[in-house]
C-alpha cells in the first residue's frame, strides 16, 4: 500500500515537471508586447507554435529589422490593374524589397502567394507590375520583378470546372517593348 502511494506521488511529480515546460515565453510579463518585443516557444514545450492576430490586421515577418513578408488580414478591396474591389484576404507577400510593404503605390500581394523581386527597379510600378493581372487570379503564385509579371495557378470557370494557367505579361500595350 505504501509503495502504491509513493508511486502515485512520483507520477504526479513527473507530470507537474513535464507540464512546467509546456508554456510560451514573452519578453514582457502579461504578453502585452510592444515595439521590439517578440514571442516564442520554449524548445521543450509539447504545444504547437501559433502565429496569430485575433484582430483584423496583417501579420508582418521581419529579419534584421526589415520587413520581408506580410500575411494580409481581411483588407478592403484593392485596385489592381484597374480592377477595383479585388479581395486579397489571406494573401501572402514575400519580398526583399522593403518598399513593397510601405509604398502606397504597391498593391501587392495580388494572389495567395506573391513573390516580389526588386531587380531592375526600386519603383513598385516595375517590381510589382500589375499589367496582366486579372481578377480570377486568386489561388496561385504571382511572380513580379524586372518589370515583368507572371502567374501560375488555377482559374475557376464554374463548379468543378477549373483550368490550370501559366500566364506571363510584360508591359502595357502602349510601350514600344510590349
Amino acid at each position: 500500500m505504501n509503495t502504491r502511494t509513493s508511486l502515485r506521488h512520483l507520477v504526479w511529480g513527473v507530470l507537474v515537471l513535464a507540464a512546467s515546460h509546456a508554456q510560451g515565453q514573452a519578453t514582457l510579463l502579461g504578453h502585452i508586447g510592444g515595439t521590439g518585443d517578440h514571442l516564442g516557444w520554449n524548445a521543450a514545450t509539447l504545444q504547437a507554435l501559433e502565429v496569430r492576430h485575433d484582430g483584423n490586421w496583417p501579420i508582418g515577418f521581419y529579419t534584421n529589422a526589415i520587413q520581408k513578408m506580410r500575411l494580409n488580414a481581411n483588407p478592403a478591396g484593392a485596385n489592381i490593374n484597374g480592377y477595383t474591389g479585388t479581395l486579397c484576404d489571406g494573401f501572402l507577400l514575400l519580398s526583399g524589397q522593403p518598399d513593397a510593404f510601405t509604398n502606397a503605390a504597391c498593391d501587392a500581394p495580388f494572389t495567395r502567394l506573391h513573390l516580389v523581386d526588386p531587380t531592375g527597379s526600386v519603383n513598385p510600378i516595375n517590381y510589382a507590375q500589375e499589367f496582366g493581372f486579372r481578377p480570377w487570379q486568386k489561388n496561385g503564385v504571382t511572380f513580379t520583378g524586372n518589370s515583368d509579371q507572371g502567374y501560375i495557378g488555377q482559374k475557376y470557370n464554374s463548379n468543378d470546372a477549373t483550368d490550370m494557367v501559366i500566364q506571363w505579361s510584360d508591359n502595357p500595350s502602349t510601350d514600344p517593348w510590349a
